[in-house]
């Protein structure tokens, strides 16, 4: 999914998006010349059952 698209459904901006890719936050994959929001990934981590919330 385009950066711009996942700021669009999230709520957030296209700056904080960004932010968040260079931070390492959100899982990206390059294709050709377009980096993408990999939204599989991001699942997978958010489903791990390693992590505990409190």
């Amino acid at each position: 999914m385009t950066k711009e698209r996942f700021a669009d459904l999230s709520g957030l901006s296209v700056d904080t998006v960004e932010g968040h890719i260079r931070r390492g936050y959100l899982p990206t994959r390059k294709i050709g010349k377009r980096l993408l929001i990999n939204l599989a990934l991001l699942q997978v981590e958010c489903l791990d059952d390693d992590e505990v919330l409190p």
